[in-house]
């Protein structure tokens, strides 16, 4: 037997998502609290970079309501998890990243094929990783759609795939007790059915509630509101809120001359290029806010203007996924009053003098609900009544939605508990 040289083409799939990647992607994600602990920590154990922290926050900071988010308390738990399903590297390190993805109500919002195609990633890895990642508990985690939340839900109690299926598409039936439609629908007997009812009844409609979200911390904002002498409006990034970091040039010379830890150098060049980038997305999106959104930053909530994170995308030219990352976690200061970036965008509903912002008819709902007689609740049909006479063309069920996300209760149980309040008042 010879042994002769001999040159072989290979083709092999790796994983793309390199670590200056993935640091830009998971800057632009974190909060300004968030980013100052992560920086803090990176240029305590990194010698080429020089760092200062960001300014203490003032007083006013984190009064208000709106200025309250959950801190990411679960991602950990699910990391633990996926390190104990014995999964090739690849998927691994795909799963973890989607963890990263996920907001803060376990949904994740962006589409695989979105972020195959912004990550040169293939589909199927990324597929590999959401299936590991889908079973991990809390069930339902990493669902993009309620239906397919609620679908998860259903497998991990038992239910079959085609069960499960069958189940949330007659829905409707379950919701009417329609016992006799569901028995020739799904073919089962009615104690069977009940049971059934009964298991959608104990399902949820967000993958990781709110009891399992860590120690709700306060917002900073990321950018801030100027009003121009001329009465144009600037919205600047908040330097005050972002620390300072920079290149040691001393110990980058040493490194030139010496070859004195590459790796660390490389870590520290990609950092601050995150840190560089992050701060250029979001001061984009602060020109296209003033732009857009110039009735809020006048008249308040009510003059919210219809948009989305796809509109601000296709303005941008940035993708989606990337949108959704800078909006996570930040707020702008408008005249000493903080509000998330979240609260920009929301889908539109139909008006008499044309689209009217989804935020503003909930704040709207709010106001009516606030101002009703006491003892004397409004129903959803009375609410829909109102809005429709102010111009707003909006269904019973879409008011209960709102009604349900502002986590006010039912005609119903408004008007018991106003009842045992005036008991209490009265000593009855």
């Amino acid at each position: 037997m010879s042994l002769t040289p001999r040159l072989d083409l290979q083709l092999k799939q790796r994983l793309a998502l390199t670590p200056q990647l993935r640091t830009r992607l998971a800057v632009l994600r974190m909060s300004p609290l968030e980013l100052a602990e992560e920086v803090a920590r990176e240029a305590a154990r990194n010698p080429f970079l020089l760092h200062s922290p960001p300014a203490a926050p003032a007083p006013s900071d984190g009064m208000v309501a709106e200025q309250i988010a959950p801190a990411l308390g679960f991602h950990e738990d699910l990391r633990l998890q996926l390190s104990r399903q014995d999964l090739p590297p690849k998927t691994a390190a795909a799963a973890d990243f989607l963890i990263g993805e996920l907001r803060d109500d376990g949904f994740l919002d962006v589409t695989l094929a979105e972020l195959s195609t912004e990550l040169a990633l293939p589909l199927a890895l990324l597929e590999d990783g959401l299936r590991a990642l889908q079973a991990c508990e809390p069930a339902g985690i990493g669902a993009r759609t309620l239906p397919e939340c609620l679908h998860l839900q259903l497998r991990a109690k038992g239910l079959g795939e085609e069960d499960a299926t069958q189940t949330l598409a007659h829905l409707d039936g379950f919701g009417r007790r329609d016992w006799p439609a569901l028995r020739k629908a799904l073919s089962l007997p009615l104690p069977a059915l009940k049971a059934r009812a009964t298991l959608l009844q104990s399902l949820t409609p967000r993958p990781v509630p709110e009891t399992m979200a860590a120690p709700a911390q306060h917002l900073r904002a990321d950018l801030r509101l100027e009003r121009n002498s001329d009465g144009t409006l600037s919205i600047l990034p908040e330097r005050r809120a972002h620390p300072a970091l920079h290149l040691d040039r001393a110990m980058v010379a040493r490194a030139s001359d010496d070859g004195f830890a590459p790796e660390l150098l490389e870590r520290a060049r990609a950092l601050i290029a995150a840190l560089e980038q992050r701060g250029q997305t979001l001061s984009r999106i602060g020109d296209w806010l003033a732009l857009n959104q110039a009735r809020f930053f006048a008249e308040g909530p009510k003059g919210l203007t219809p948009c989305t994170r796809g509109d601000l995308a296709a303005d941008l030219q940035l993708h989606p996924s990337t949108i959704s990352r800078a909006v996570s976690g930040k707020a702008i200061d408008v005249d000493g009053r903080l509000w998330p970036l979240s609260v920009f965008f929301s889908s539109a509903i139909k008006g008499a003098d044309g689209p009217v912002a989804a935020g503003a008819v909930k704040k709207r709902l709010a106001e009516l609900i606030a101002g009703e007689p006491a003892g004397q609740p409004l129903s959803d049909e009375s609410l829909v009544e109102k809005l429709n006479a102010e111009g707003v063309d909006i269904a019973r069920r879409t008011v209960a939605k709102y009604r349900q996300g502002l986590r006010i209760p039912s005609s119903a149980v408004r008007r018991r508990l106003a009842k045992a309040r005036r008991g209490a008042d009265t000593g009855e």
